[in-house]
């Protein structure tokens, strides 16, 4: 068995797609990749571990061999986010029960948040059930559109979401 380092094991189960705040007062400044509330996907996703592959699938529907073994579903909002800090797209994993809200301080104030900056912020502690987060704006975008930040990373939406959620046939799903 070699080690290897936290960040490779991060990347290796495609962790570094993810958004995350560790640490209660910790915030990041981010440009979110909605242009109106019709952007906003939401996913019928299991999280599988199998050897070929560990992470968020789709469910298939009917006759979905996850379904079959018993894996629950979950109804995700994988919010896509430029991070500032990081230089990379990434994506806040979120249940349904978010879109509240990202409604509240997000759309209601801003109907195309891709034209602002936001800071988000944790409050609570690592593991706490109870952290809440500060969603802000803190300025008028004036650094990347939002086309232009698709176009830095070669992507498109909704292609992109393919980092951390994917889809399989029900064949395919069934051999994991």
């Amino acid at each position: 068995m070699a080690f290897k380092t936290v960040d490779e094991f991060n990347k290796e189960r495609g962790y570094d797609n993810y958004f995350s705040l560790r640490n209660d007062g910790e915030s990041a400044d981010v440009i979110f990749l909605y242009r109106s509330t019709s952007d906003v996907l939401v996913a019928d996703a299991h999280y599988i571990k199998s050897n070929d592959y560990t992470g968020y699938v789709h469910c298939c529907g009917r006759g979905c061999p996850a379904c079959g073994k018993g894996i629950k579903v979950q109804n995700k909002l994988f919010i896509p986010m430029y991070n500032l800090t990081t230089d990379k797209i990434e994506f806040w994993d979120r249940s349904m029960f978010f879109e509240k809200q990202l409604n509240q301080d997000v759309f209601s104030r801003y109907p195309n948040p891709s034209e602002y900056v936001f800071r988000i912020t944790r409050h609570g502690q690592p593991r706490d059930v109870n952290t809440t987060y500060e969603i802000r704006a803190v300025g008028k975008n004036d650094m990347l559109t939002y086309d232009a930040i698709l176009a830095k990373f070669n992507t498109k939406v909704p292609d992109v979401y393919n980092n951390v959620i994917r889809e399989f046939s029900s064949g395919e799903l069934n051999l994991m």
